[in-house]
């Protein structure tokens, strides 16, 4: 599994742990793309155990933990869109940021 595929799917996760008034909070904010693989994700998602779903938040919390400020940086945002989008469209984006 890649590593964007892992992200879809502990994204998805995480949502249906929220719950639907919490998670639609989170999906108004999604393009169309984002909340189609999100769907697809949460669709095909057998039963996941307790101990997945404590993992997966787990691992929010550590990096919760961590105490860095949580900030928005043109570096970070950049890196997380081409890793997602590709270049072209990362930049595409960018320039309308």
């Amino acid at each position: 599994m890649s590593t964007l595929e892992e992200g879809v799917d502990k994204s998805a996760l995480l949502l249906l742990t929220l719950g639907p008034n919490e998670a639609s909070e989170v999906l108004k904010h999604l393009g169309p793309r984002e909340v189609q693989k999100l769907g697809m994700a949460m669709a095909s998602m057998p039963p996941q155990p307790r101990s997945k779903v404590e993992a997966v938040l787990d691992e929010l919390e550590a990096h919760y933990a961590k105490g860095a400020p949580i900030e928005a940086n043109e570096a970070h945002i950049r890196e997380m869109l081409t890793k997602a989008l590709g270049d072209d469209r990362a930049a595409h984006i960018l320039a309308r940021i």
